[in-house]
């Protein structure tokens, strides 16, 4: 197998432009393979990307990493897939199962993702956004001779240890059939889209794991995976078990969350409560900063109050780390720094919605205020 150095400088530098902000790539050989002249998946030479998100309640703010992941590759004239996950949202319990809540949160889900990559043009070709429902590919009876392709030779015990994909433990689906369904089913996605990327977060390794064996055992296209970083809840991790991602932001937990739509003093009110470890710059502090206020602004701005000192400027969050541990910056103003960096980020999110509450509205009903 080459290895990245291999390829053409052009294709490096692409690869480099599209996947900057991410914390992991595997199998990056397959798309500088096309870059340099090899087929697509599809075999038009068109890059297709994929991430599949269950409509399941109101957008958090881990969603704006997924967003710039999508943003950076439609620059690069990849084609990007928004699969809405209707089905497996509803093999995961969501909205106690009820698929008309799961559509009024799968409309809402696109209207936010529109909304963060500033209306790009849509469609199915090279650097075009496609939204696409789930029920939808499953019409396909090819979709369903994939699944069961997906399944064979995965092992019940192979299956409990994707679980974590659904925000699960392996020892919660014992009484649930469907759920052992979940894993080949995102892998089917994957090879009836002809994708050649597939996306997520760092808590989607194992499915993409186990997709790229299913296509060894097919001798099926193996699509490049990118993982972004996870953003932790604002309690912190505090133990939690990293296999499993249990400390990830979840809105689930609103007062654990960032919530697109919270208001700036409501982001004031959560940032003051956050958990920061001065001396560890993976604390969820610091991680907004690190891969969400500073990719978006260029800048983390820390305003004390005028008898505590000057405002600063970061662009490194592990200087800005180093400086509160020496004092040079107090922790409360550094909370009060990212609670305005995010008012910020979020304030065209917030106007597009007030401009369009109708878009909003079903979303709250469905979900409460």
């Amino acid at each position: 197998m080459k290895s990245l150095e291999d390829y053409s400088d052009s294709a490096q530098s692409a690869m480099n432009r599209m996947f900057k902000n991410v914390e992991e790539v595997v199998g990056g050989d397959h798309v500088a393979s096309v870059l340099d002249g090899a087929p697509s998946a599809g075999g038009d030479g068109t890059l297709r990307a994929y991430i599949g998100l269950e409509p399941s309640g109101k957008a958090h703010v881990g969603w704006i990493l997924i967003a710039d992941c999508i943003r950076n590759m439609l620059q690069e004239g990849v084609q990007v897939t928004i699969l809405l996950a209707d089905w497996h949202a509803w093999v995961n319990d969501k909205f106690g199962r009820d698929m008309e809540k799961i559509s009024i949160a799968a409309d809402y889900m696109a209207e936010v993702f529109r909304s963060l990559l500033g209306f790009p043009e849509e469609g199915v070709g090279p650097g075009q956004l496609n939204f696409l429902m789930a029920s939808d590919l499953m019409d396909s009876g090819e979709y369903w001779e994939k699944v069961l392709r997906c399944s064979k030779g995965m092992s019940l015990a192979r299956a409990r240890r994707t679980f974590s994909i659904m925000g699960r433990s392996e020892d919660s689906s014992d009484d649930d059939l469907s759920a052992f369904f979940y894993p080949p089913m995102q892998a089917a996605d994957i090879f009836h889209l002809k994708v050649d990327i597939a996306f997520g977060g760092m808590d989607q390794r194992k499915a993409h794991m186990y997709m790229r064996d299913v296509a060894d055992r097919n001798k099926w296209t193996k699509a490049t995976c990118i993982h972004t970083p996870m953003i932790s809840g604002l309690k912190g991790r505090r133990g939690g078990r990293m296999e499993v991602f249990d400390h990830k932001m979840s809105k689930s937990d609103p007062s654990n969350a960032i919530i697109l739509h919270d208001s700036a003093k409501s982001l004031s009110k959560k940032l003051r409560k956050a958990y920061l470890d001065q001396n560890d710059a993976d604390s969820p502090v610091y991680e907004i900063a690190r891969h969400i206020i500073i990719p978006t602004l260029g800048e983390l701005k820390v305003t004390p109050k005028p008898e505590f000192g000057e405002p600063t400027t970061w662009s490194d969050v592990d200087k800005l780390a180093k400086a509160v541990i020496e004092g040079e910056v107090h922790p409360f103003d550094l909370k009060m720094g990212v609670s305005e960096g995010l008012s910020s980020v979020l304030a065209p999110l917030r106007s597009h919605f007030e401009d369009n509450p109708e878009k909003l509205q079903k979303m709250l009903e469905i979900t409460g205020k």
